[in-house]
């Protein structure tokens, strides 16, 4: 299960990376984008650094304990999966939403 979970985490990295740097590229947050290609080309090298560790710092263990206490029942695996899946994913949110607190300020 373990590298199952570890493979499914490598292919996910994989294509945020692409799909987030193609959609947003790192110019784009900042004004007018010139060349589209090397602001996407940039953003290879900025998105990794931020999505690679969310993925396998967070996201692998959470999947990881969900996965082990939801095979636990009997009825309702799949219900109880999503539901700590979906809560765990917006966890983060209420966590960091303190922080933005200090940056508008």
């Amino acid at each position: 299960m373990f590298k199952r979970k570890l493979l499914t985490a490598l292919i996910t990295s994989i294509l945020s990376i692409f799909l987030i740097s193609f959609l947003t590229p790192v110019d784009g947050f900042f004004g007018q984008v010139d060349n589209y290609w090397k602001s996407v080309l940039h953003s290879f090298v900025i998105f990794p650094v931020y999505i690679i560790p969310c993925v396998f710092l967070y996201r692998l263990p959470i999947s990881l304990l969900v996965g082990a206490v939801t095979n636990k029942m009997e009825a309702g695996q799949f219900q109880f999966s999503i539901i700590g899946h979906v809560f765990f994913a917006i966890l983060p949110f209420f966590i960091l939403w303190f922080f933005t607190i200090y940056s508008v300020l």
